[in-house]
């Protein structure tokens, strides 16, 4: 599906080689870093490689392993990283396959995939699961205000094991990351609540939307469901609670510049 230019942007932050094809194949990451990346992946417990055996952006994706026999400390890991501005994204977006050498179960809650920021983790599977072996595109972060500045942040992607082992797996866990990319939406201004079809204004067109739905019990997680706190067992009823928010957004648009223009505005500046 195609969208206005003014919807979305990709590639603002300017992550560089986040699809990993600059280089051609890197046999070990840790004696050349790929282009654009810092690499801290430590040697005897990770390893990593710039590789062709699965990719969704181009011919090449990164690869990071953990070694066979290993001691690990618990949270021990192994990561890529690069300085990036997220001053007007609004999301990070990338994909990743999850599988074991053998084909046994991964199970996160041994290890686990994270996207970090400032060394902080700000996004890791679901461990719900017992088995999140599997292909997953369109993974995103939804960037925090705290980011949204004008220094500059290091975004960083790893394979982090979440156990004490003192001799290492009888497996090893993969991982591999590939279109990492930065996507604002509204010129940086994000999605107002009530705006359903994302067109960066909140207008009749949203309205008929909830008109659609008005009354009609739904999911928890459906985007119509703007007022959570009056949900039964996961279900939410589409009533005048939702109603009111999308309300409080009437005809109002989310472009940054407008958004700053509205606040000079009120300030009487």
């Amino acid at each position: 599906m195609l969208f206005a230019a003014g919807w979305a942007q990709a590639g603002v932050c300017e992550i560089v080689n986040g699809s990993f094809e600059d280089d051609g194949p890197i046999d070990d990451i840790i004696v050349q870093e790929p282009n654009g990346w810092d690499v801290n992946v430590p040697s005897g417990q990770f390893t990593g490689k710039i590789e062709a055996s699965w990719s969704t952006d181009g011919s090449f994706s990164l690869s990071l392993y953990s070694q066979w026999f290993t001691a690990f400390d618990a949270n021990d890991a192994g990561t890529v990283s690069q300085d990036v501005f997220l001053d007007d994204v609004n999301e990070i977006t990338f994909d990743l396959k999850l599988d074991t050498y053998s084909g046994l179960a991964w199970d996160p809650n041994i290890a686990t995939t994270i996207v970090l920021i400032d060394d902080e983790i700000v996004w890791e599977p679901n461990t719900s699961s017992s088995d999140i072996r599997g292909v997953y595109t369109g993974q995103s972060y939804a960037v925090e205000d705290k980011y949204r500045d004008e220094n500059p942040h290091k975004l960083s992607f790893g394979l982090r094991i979440n156990v004490d082992t003192a001799n290492g797996f009888f497996e090893f866990y993969r991982v591999w990351w590939d279109s990492i990319d930065c996507v604002i939406f509204c010129d940086g201004g994000g999605f107002l609540a009530g705006d359903f079809n994302r067109d960066c204004h909140v207008d009749a067109n949203d309205l008929q939307q909830v008109l659609d739905v008005w009354l009609l019990e739904v999911d928890s997680g459906d985007k119509h469901n703007l007022f959570p706190d009056d949900d039964l067992a996961g279900f939410g009823t589409i009533n005048f609670f939702d109603l009111a928010i999308l309300a409080d957004n009437w005809l109002q648009s989310s472009f940054k510049e407008q958004q700053e223009v509205g606040a000079v505005n009120s300030n009487g500046y």
